[in-house]
């Protein structure tokens, strides 16, 4: 059974265990210990990875694949860290984390060297407003962590938690369209005017908001994102203008300030604005024009500062002919709209993003990948990539887990790349990627066919008939 995620895993859980805690937690490096919650080593996500490629049975104990020489930080010691120390400390580590333990070595929380990078390059507050953050163990926590955590809480009560990640250096481009657009959002983020950013879903319209909101005067408040397709149409208006004690069947008595509220002096993101209520459509246009709103159940009017930065691959157009989206707020939210072409627009930057795709996830997932394969190069190029940038860093970082060192070869490729098959030397690059296969698992078993069959998840006679044809 499945350890509650409240908690550590232990030597004894399973491989089913594990991918169920690393799944809910989204963390790539659990702590492991034992009975007592004193540290024994940790389980990282190659290690899950490693144990599902070898084809091990989900019951599979985790023991034979904790890594022993976890890197620590005393709890106490953090009341005086300093980000050098803190990224040394990382740095230290070869699964790229440090587990915060107290002095009985009991296990309190995570450190990952992600986390730390973030607040060294992004933070706009010192190291205590940071480590709230830094701490990955918001959905499982023991009591001293809680009462760590509440020290800080004092601190930063009041502040915002809103913040805005990205700058123009990440939106990486050797497009000169790209480029120019670039130039047009940054005209556009020095005035407080409306933006509408189109293009399909996974082209960086989010990444866009991001940086306008950084580089305006309103950087220094809030960046408060809503996303109108997620959200439940009945919870939809809450979620904009928050509610009043009593206002409906379950609201929080002491009320709950909205969206709207939260952004007072910042940038509101409505992502996929075209999925919004046309009831709410009329009411964010009121707030657009008069400034002000009101909380659902409320009686007194709000003020609301903010710059509205709206996202959408909906066709609003078609969507104001069939009275689906309301053509005055389409006109107040596209004073200034940026169309982001799709990456197949701009192949020149299938490569260049690839590769930081592989510099970033290299640390995260312990691989040690260097580039790709100058033939798998140019399937990448010229992959239409229907699922864009989210899509290119999906099959990126696939091919890290499979190919752990070295370059990307076909073998690594999914199904959708390797399906547009086309000839290469003589072959095709379906066959090109099971030649590469049999040979990455015979450098593995240092030649030893019997193993190499059981690593491919073949016969030994399959395997010969394909050494045979391959001339291996």
């Amino acid at each position: 059974m499945i350890q509650p995620i409240n908690t550590y895993l232990r030597p004894t859980d399973t491989l089913e265990d594990a991918a169920r805690v690393m799944l809910e937690t989204r963390f790539d490096v659990l702590p492991v210990g034992d009975e007592q919650g004193r540290l024994v080593g940790v389980f990282s996500r190659s290690s899950l990875y490693r144990m599902i490629l070898e084809k091990l049975p989900s019951h599979t104990s985790i023991e034979g694949f904790v890594k022993t020489d976890a890197v620590t930080t005393p709890l106490e010691r953090l009341d005086h860290i300093t980000f050098e120390e803190l990224e040394r400390v990382i740095q230290n580590s070869r699964v790229g984390s440090s587990i915060i333990i107290d002095r009985d070595r009991r296990i309190i929380g995570v450190l990952t060297k992600s986390k730390v990078v973030n607040a060294l390059v992004e933070s706009k507050n010192d190291l205590r407003e940071q480590l709230e953050a830094i701490l990955q163990t918001d959905a499982w926590e023991p009591a001293p962590r809680r009462e760590y955590a509440a020290r800080f809480q004092e601190k930063t009560q009041g502040k915002s938690d809103h913040l805005a990640t990205y700058q123009w250096e990440h939106i990486l481009t050797r497009d000169k369209a790209m480029k120019q657009l670039i130039i047009s959002a940054q005209k556009a983020a020095r005035r407080d005017t409306s933006v509408l950013l189109r293009g399909e879903s996974g082209t960086g319209k989010e990444l866009f908001a991001h940086a306008i909101h950084n580089a305006s005067k309103r950087s220094a408040g809030p960046f408060v994102t809503i996303n109108c397709a997620s959200v439940p149409e009945h919870l939809l208006e809450a979620e904009f203008f928050g509610y009043e004690n009593g206002a409906f069947t379950g609201a929080d008595r002491s009320g709950r300030m909205g969206k709207l509220e939260l952004a007072h002096g910042g940038t509101l993101f409505l992502d996929e604005i075209g999925d919004m209520a046309l009831h709410l459509q009329a009411k964010l246009l009121r707030v657009i024009e008069g400034k002000e709103f009101y909380r659902v159940g409320g009686t007194k009017p709000i003020h609301a500062d903010i710059r509205i930065i709206s996202a959408t691959n909906a066709p609003l157009e078609e969507m104001i002919a069939q009275k689906a989206f309301r053509e005055d707020l389409y006109y107040r939210l596209h004073v200034m709209t940026l169309s982001i072409p799709p990456l197949r627009a701009r192949a020149n930057d299938i490569l260049l993003v690839a590769n930081a795709f592989i510099k970033q996830l290299n640390p995260v997932l312990e691989t040690s990948v260097t580039g790709i394969e100058e033939s798998v190069q140019k399937v990448l190029y010229q992959y239409e990539w229907p699922g864009n940038i989210r899509q290119l860093r999906n099959v990126i970082e696939r091919a890290l887990i499979l190919a752990e060192n070295g370059k990307i070869s076909f073998a690594d490729l999914p199904e959708e790349l390797l399906g547009r098959a086309t000839v290469l030397h003589g072959k095709t690059i379906v066959q090109a990627a099971e030649k590469t296969e049999i040979e990455r698992a015979l450098r593995e078993t240092h030649g030893n066919k019997v193993k190499a069959a059981r690593l491919l998840g073949m016969s030994r006679s399959v395997l010969y008939e394909k050494l045979k044809k391959f001339n291996l």
